[in-house]
């Protein structure tokens, strides 16, 4: 679902606050926000505005995973301790050093003061509180276990961040060895050949194809580095646009299934959100239409989402959710047949953490396999590579001595 930013002000004030809300298109985004009682001033797609060339990636206001898990533990504590929610979120606000993520708390206090509940307060902030979050927050409120809500999320965060840490180190290891390949090659090509470049020339020999293709690409290099690095930082730029286009994100998105070794990666991490999430939002006694819905909004893969899509569909027209999910390709038949026992048993919440605890220890074997993998095929590579430049140097220099 879009994201719109919006300007706001309450009447009899003169206080403009700024947010963001999900909405289907700009006619809702306004009307949900004059139906609170506000004065609208300005509104706009969040795109936009994200999207520019100036601050894409270098003004980005976020807010770090560990600070909400913090935030979340934290504020179920003292709830639990019969504090105020407007005195939890004070401490809070004076806790917190990331200046985005207090002037969030600080609007969050103001809009419960003004009798606003804290689930509704948070949909104010969509890139802080995902709307799984809000979702939990606001069965919390109605069944009047807040604190316990608090604590789940914190548990579901401290997973998330735990199989985040898992996928980031497991391709640490082979980005480090590429980046010291390029390394290694550029500062042979920039700095070595050039100074072998006039040997060659006054020896007069045919040079072998490699050794002419590496003078070439160092003469270009060496020649033209003040439009090469404005050209890689523009293209850059047009590749991060692109993904931002549906096409872009299609093309994106499938790829991470394709990539050797990362793609079925990919897809555990995928399963065990989804289980996680679905268990969670059924804990807090969410309808599980409402609970696709959500993880719908919240999935990061378009074709995931439209997975989701047609298992609402399906789920709404009467079938069960083992069936509807049975017949996605994106689901393994495990994860069905598991869905099926749970339906059976009443035991769904029970049976979507097993498969998330499932997927949660496959990431982990996997992650710690795969440097083991990729650490002889990295090598491999990286002989290649310089074997291949070295050769191309060493070769003629070995012939110019024996000719001598």
């Amino acid at each position: 679902m879009p994201i719109f930013s919006y300007q706001i002000k309450k009447p009899g004030t003169t206080k403009t606050i700024k947010g963001e809300l999900h909405a289907e298109d700009l006619g809702q985004a306004n009307k949900a926000l004059r139906a609170q009682g506000l004065i609208v001033l300005h509104i706009s797609p969040y795109e936009e505005r994200s999207q520019s060339l100036l601050t894409l990636s270098f003004k980005r206001k976020k807010v770090p995973l560990k600070e909400k898990i913090i935030f979340s533990r934290q504020l179920a504590v003292m709830i639990k301790a019969g504090l105020s929610i407007v005195k939890a979120l004070e401490s809070l606000s004076r806790q917190t050093e990331n200046k985005f993520f207090q002037e969030t708390i600080h609007d969050l206090i103001e809009q419960v003061r003004g009798g606003t509940v804290l689930s509704k307060a948070m949909t104010r902030h969509p890139k802080v509180f995902a709307d799984v979050y809000t979702a939990v927050i606001k069965a919390g409120e109605q069944t009047g276990q807040l604190s316990e809500v608090l604590l789940n999320l914190a548990e579901q965060q401290e997973k998330e961040a735990d199989l985040i840490g898992k996928v980031k180190g497991a391709m640490i290891y082979p980005a480090i060895i590429f980046c010291l390949l390029i390394a290694v090659l550029v500062l042979i090509v920039v700095f070595v050949i050039p100074s072998l470049q006039s040997i060659f020339t006054e020896s007069g020999t045919t040079l072998p194809l490699s050794t002419r293709m590496l003078l070439g690409l160092s003469h270009i290099i060496r020649g033209y580095y003040w439009i090469i690095g404005p050209v890689l930082i523009g293209l850059f730029f047009l590749l991060r646009l692109w993904v931002g286009t549906t096409p872009g994100r299609e093309i994106y998105d499938k790829m991470k299934f394709s990539l050797p070794i990362f793609g079925g990666l990919t897809k555990k991490v995928y399963m065990a959100r989804f289980a996680r999430t679905m268990a969670m939002l059924i804990k807090a006694s969410l309808p599980i239409l409402e609970s696709l819905e959500i993880i719908r909004k919240t999935i990061s893969n378009v074709h995931y989402d439209r997975a989701f899509e047609r298992i609402q569909r399906e789920v709404e027209s009467g079938k069960t959710m083992s069936v509807s999910v049975g017949k996605e390709p994106l689901f393994p038949p495990m994860v069905s047949q598991l869905i099926s026992l749970g339906e059976e048993s009443g035991s769904m919440e029970s049976v979507l953490l097993d498969v998330a605890n499932f997927y949660d220890k496959e990431v982990d074997t996997m992650s710690k396999n795969l440097t083991t993998l990729l650490e002889p095929i990295m090598l491999i590579v990286m002989g290649v590579g310089i074997g291949f430049v070295v050769s191309s140097v060493l070769g003629p220099i070995y012939g110019l001595v024996n000719a001598f």
